[in-house]
């Protein structure tokens, strides 16, 4: 449609300006021809003149029918229902249903939902098999992809309240391929909330590192929002690495990230970690213990390039097991597997 458009008003805008401007001398010569024949044949003065002015009519009849088509298209555009993409992931339990109503203009978008429930694997507090829950998420984003392949207008919100490891595998696997919303469970008001206030006098997280064995092949992050992650639980999976690195929020709590501000800057201070540890070329494993939001989460594994990064263990918290990090998830190059301890 859009070069029958550009076609219709280039050659309007043409017309009109060869009408107004003259034509060139040899078609003048044979329009002249035609005049005189039409004269002494038809006993009509089809003059040079008159074909100038109907050059113009017909210049702006077509610029007209141009214009014309191009605002139908773009009202019809306008009026076009875009689709919302919602990523429902539960594997912990059942949850509310988002209300789209109340998060979505419904009026512009319809809503697309894509729901990857691994709730019946888990039982008594514990996920039996992380691996067939890697297995049911494995081609979400394919699904994404299908569903965004030829639409021009969409949105896409993740709705979760899943195993740490799961999320970032997620969140890993759809990197920097769609933009992503967030959303959050409300505890207070047992609804969803879209993370969307920026809030640019968010605390600054604290970040400090050490080295504890120069000749280690491992690298360890540990990052607490929610909660205090302890460095003696840490050990007791992963007893050696080069470098320690702790980013920690000043104030620890489940509602200490609320805004996307404080998330897109946690998220550039743990890349910018990540390529500290890089800059180390012994590095081959890089180990997270996470304790905060799942927007947050997601975001923050959104940032691990699975093409060019050490492989990556997250580990999974269960204050139940012994050791409480009972199981981790390994994101690499190839397809992610569960490393049991």
């Amino acid at each position: 449609d859009r070069w029958i458009i550009k076609t219709l008003i280039v050659a309007g805008i043409t017309l009109i300006t060869t009408g107004l401007t003259g034509l060139s001398w040899y078609v003048q010569l044979f329009l002249h021809i035609v005049e005189i024949e039409s004269e002494e044949r038809l006993g009509k003065n089809y003059s040079i003149g008159i074909i100038d002015w109907a050059t113009v009519i017909i210049g702006f009849v077509l610029l007209a029918v141009g214009i014309v088509i191009y605002y139908v298209n773009k009202n019809f555009e306008n009026h076009t229902k875009g689709d919302f993409i919602a990523i429902v992931h539960k594997s912990i339990d059942q949850f509310i249903a988002p209300d789209y109503g109340k998060l979505v203009n419904q009026k512009e978008y319809n809503i697309r939902e894509i729901t990857v429930d691994q709730t019946n694997l888990y039982n008594n507090g514990t996920l039996e098999y992380p691996e067939a829950s890697i297995f049911q998420q494995n081609n979400l984003p394919s699904k994404i992809d299908a569903l965004t392949k030829n639409v021009e207008k969409y949105q896409i919100g993740y709705f979760g309240l899943a195993h740490i490891p799961l999320t970032w595998e997620i969140g890993s696997s759809i990197a920097d391929k769609f933009k992503i919303s967030y959303f959050e469970y409300d505890r207070n008001k047992s609804s969803w909330k879209k993370v969307s206030k920026d809030n640019n006098s968010h605390p600054s997280i604290n970040i400090s590192s050490k080295i504890i064995n120069p000749v280690s092949e491992n690298a360890i992050i540990k990052i607490e929002v929610s909660y205090e992650v302890l460095d003696s639980k840490i050990f007791e999976v992963v007893p050696d690495c080069e470098s320690f690195i702790a980013m920690r929020h000043p104030n620890l709590g489940l509602d200490s990230v609320t805004d996307l501000a404080t998330i897109v800057d946690y998220s550039k201070q743990f890349r910018n970690q990540i390529d500290k540890i890089i800059n180390n070329g012994s590095i081959k494993n890089i180990h997270v213990f996470y304790s905060g939001p799942v927007s947050l989460g997601l975001a923050l594994s959104r940032k691990i390039s699975k093409r060019t990064d050490p492989a990556f263990f997250i580990y999974n918290y269960n204050r139940n097991a012994q050791p409480v990090y009972k199981w981790a998830l390994k994101i690499s190059n190839s397809q992610p597997e569960i490393k049991k301890l």
